[in-house]
């Protein structure tokens, strides 16, 4: 049987932020790698192609505070991004500064086979929650988030 990290208990169980943290970094790991090899690009490409391919063309500041992705990373990613031909970008209608980044047909392509591929991932690390399990779990994240932007948004000390 595979063991959890060894700094899964570490502060123990009010600690459950940190092992959602720590869970988040597992998963991430594996879709890096997973994405590296199998396609060439990173998990912020995947997360600006998949962004624009599911919401539709957006500015680089709308992804980022859509995605808690930041700007630097952005521009990485879409440069990369635009010179694999996955993505273009167009200046917004009216506006010589902001930036549309929009999806090609060969972004589109691999969105369709790298999505696949993730959704094949995540069922089988969730295989064992049944239906409800997985609503359960679905909410308790949601009240999580929504206490995060909360305190974030009234300026409460982390």
């Amino acid at each position: 049987m595979m063991e959890l990290p060894a700094t899964w208990h570490l502060f123990g169980e009010e600690h459950l932020p940190q092992r959602l943290l720590l869970l988040a970094k597992m998963i991430e790991r594996v879709a890096s790698k997973q994405l590296q090899v199998e396609f060439g690009i990173s998990v912020a490409q995947w997360r600006i192609l998949a962004f624009v391919c599911t919401d539709g063309p957006a500015t680089a500041s709308h992804i980022g505070s859509s995605g808690e992705i930041d700007q630097a990373e952005i521009s990485r990613a879409v440069k990369a991004l635009e010179g694999d031909g996955y993505v273009s970008r167009e200046f917004a209608e009216g506006s010589r500064k902001t930036m549309i980044i929009s999806p090609t047909a060969k972004g589109e392509q691999l969105f369709r086979k790298v999505r696949d591929l993730r959704r094949n991932y995540f069922s089988a690390i969730t295989r064992d929650l049944d239906r409800e399990r997985k609503a359960e779990f679905d909410r308790t994240l949601e009240v999580i988030a929504k206490a995060v932007i909360e305190l974030r948004e009234t300026g409460a000390p982390a």
